[in-house]
């Protein structure tokens, strides 16, 4: 997880988080917290930036700086945050257990090729190439992909064996079994719904099968390593497990899942998605 230094929740009430980022703290709304409780009373901490969303688009207004950008790190990865229309800055914190894992695998990853679907910023692209794996990060938003390059360069991997691919998944992994390439670990966190850069639509409940599906022809049947996650509300971590083992013909029982929880010092955990992640070491612990 995040060094408490670098990474805060500080309250959580009424749709609202209130969140210390370094030494940044932001409160805004969001869909991970149920509208229900006391609402959040600032005292120790004034926020920075304030979040509001407004309308049925997603969008919403900063208040406070809305130019303010600045760094936190995990471990030896550096990540550059800044407020977003969408109400994002840059991470999602809750991740930072996945790339714990990543991180602390017993495999050796050095040399290993990893494909990263909705990479967003890299944080996890980023573990897998602090561990050694050659990576190829795709998402279909061009400025996030420039985001997770300037994060590389943050965190001194610019010469790292990274590909940054602009791209919409599906396409990508359709095209890449058709030329015939081949990964060693698959990674992603796709999004309840989106779109590519050509219009292409993506929804988890439709799509996700498919996806793995043809995910496992890149990987062949022993991939060294698959980690899937995922935000949406009513996805629980069992099903992302049985779409796991369905794609590889996993057994469930050697498929870890879970949720991405966040927690205040108090103990108060707001969980914030779920996870399913499985690796060759597990198997050979059968």
């Amino acid at each position: 997880m995040f060094d408490p230094a670098e990474y805060e929740l500080l309250e959580f009430s009424r749709g609202e988080k209130l969140e210390r980022f370094g030494d940044v703290v932001v409160r805004r709304q969001t869909p991970s917290v149920p509208d229900q409780g006391k609402a959040i009373i600032e005292t120790e901490w004034d926020s920075h930036l304030r979040y509001r969303r407004h309308g049925t688009n997603g969008q919403g207004v900063w208040t406070g700086d809305p130019d303010l950008s600045w760094t936190v790190s995990h471990g030896d990865v550096t990540l550059q945050l800044r407020p977003t229309p969408t109400g994002q800055v840059g991470i999602f914190p809750e991740q930072a257990s996945n790339w714990d894992w990543v991180r602390n695998s017993a495999l050796d990853l050095r040399g290993l090729k990893a494909i990263n679907l909705f990479g967003y910023t890299g944080g996890t692209t980023l573990a897998l190439a602090k561990a050694g794996a050659e990576v190829i990060h795709v998402d279909a938003a061009k400025t996030v992909v420039s985001w997770a390059r300037d994060n590389a360069v943050a965190s001194q991997l610019q010469d790292h064996p990274i590909r940054w691919i602009t791209e919409d998944a599906m396409r990508f992994v359709e095209r890449e079994v058709k030329r015939g390439n081949r990964y060693d670990i698959f990674v992603a966190d796709p999004p309840s719904f989106g779109r590519g850069p050509s219009g292409e639509t993506w929804k988890l409940d439709r799509d996700l099968g498919k996806l793995l599906s043809a995910a496992a022809r890149l990987t062949g049947n022993e991939p060294e390593m698959v980690l899937l996650s995922c935000h949406t509300p009513g996805y629980d971590a069992a099903r992302l497990g049985r779409e796991v083992a369905r794609a590889w013909g996993v057994p469930e029982n050697q498929i870890e899942t879970g949720t991405l929880m966040l927690s205040t010092a108090t103990g108060r955990q707001l969980p914030s998605g779920k996870f399913a992640r499985w690796q060759t070491s597990f198997a050979n612990q059968e």
